[in-house]
């Protein structure tokens, strides 16, 4: 596991990419920032792609003290997040019905490295808090 990750370095870079994509993704989601013309698909596109890439380096990338336990840990966060994910596509796939569901699909597409990411670094708090402890 430890040679397919990325460089720890590649964790700022995902956030750099991730953060301000998001922003812009909600912001035209919401209909507060409007494009036209030429503009419209490339912004889309861009924030389509950093989005992406962005998680994948945030998930992807080496912890700064990468040891067993982190595998570990990481390993289990990524069965979890998967069970989530999941979980919740069943559900709202049940639920939602009509244009909400494409809005659900959109968003969807950003939804499992964002619980994986917070299902890992909660982890990591918890494990560190009680390896702190003892």
């Amino acid at each position: 596991m430890k040679n397919l990750l990325f460089p720890h370095q590649f964790q700022l870079i995902g956030w750099i990419l991730f953060i301000p994509a998001l922003i812009t993704g909600a912001l035209i989601c919401f209909g507060v920032l409007s494009l036209t013309g030429v503009a419209e698909p490339v912004v889309n596109d861009t924030v389509i792609i950093s989005i992406a890439l962005g998680a994948l380096f945030i998930v992807c990338s080496k912890e700064r003290n990468e040891d067993e336990m982190t595998r570990s840990i990481r390993l289990a966060s990524l069965l979890n997040s998967l069970y989530v994910y999941v979980i919740l596509l069943v559900a709202c796939t049940i639920a939602i019905n009509g244009i909400a569901f494409v809005w659900f699909a959109f968003i969807n597409l950003g939804l499992f490295p964002i619980v994986f990411v917070c299902n890992f670094k909660l982890e990591m708090r918890r494990y560190n808090k009680l390896s702190d402890n003892e």
